[in-house]
């Protein structure tokens, strides 16, 4: 789909999507039939592959391994996906270039999101509550994160586990999110806070 922008029309990365449909429908095919422990070295080597050649490998990966996912699912070179079955990602989200993502806990991303590079997703955390036992060693606490439709996360985000995002917000570059965030705001810092609505 294209858009106007000052009068003209500028063609989406989504186009590109569309065209190469049916490509993509036989990668995810092939994909979804190999043994998981193949798929990670091939998730890797997509990262030296050209632009449009590395991104279409790693959307056709996404789609075979995680739980659902949605067209046009843009994902940046060097992105870490911990959990991957657990993950449920609608439709026209990006995740750019050095995100790591611990989905071990559950995580939903909705429509329209655009998480930008350097962030951080995890849905655990470590107790500490036994102490005869090092932090490391204590039981690990699992808690999904919810991320709703029409998202900005901006660069360097770390979204901590059992947060939810709701829609029609961003989260300013560099916070961290420990708590839910409304609806219309913007927040910001560490840890978060309302800056203000939208």
């Amino acid at each position: 789909m294209s858009i106007q922008v000052d009068g003209q029309k500028v063609n989406r990365g989504r186009d590109k999507f569309t065209r190469f449909k049916y490509i993509i429908n036989l990668l995810e095919a092939i994909f979804k039939i190999l043994p998981k422990p193949f798929l990670s070295p091939i998730w890797s080597f997509s990262n030296i592959l050209p632009n449009y050649a590395g991104l279409g490998m790693r959307y056709c990966i996404l789609r075979a391994r995680v739980k659902s996912c949605g067209s046009n699912v843009f994902v940046g070179p060097n992105v870490t996906i911990k959990g991957w079955e657990k993950i449920d990602i609608g439709d026209n989200v990006s995740i750019h270039m050095n995100c790591y993502i611990d989905a071990s806990g559950g995580l939903f991303i909705g429509n329209e999101v655009s998480i930008a590079h350097q962030s951080s997703i995890m849905t655990f955390d470590h107790s500490w509550h036994d102490k005869m036992l090092s932090i490391r060693d204590n039981p690990v606490n699992y808690s999904a994160v919810k991320i709703q439709d029409d998202v900005w996360i901006g660069c360097g985000c770390r979204i901590l586990s059992g947060v939810e995002i709701s829609s029609r917000s961003i989260v300013a570059a560099g916070a961290v999110v420990t708590k839910n965030v409304c609806s219309n705001t913007i927040v910001g810092g560490v840890p978060a806070k309302k800056i203000k609505d939208i």
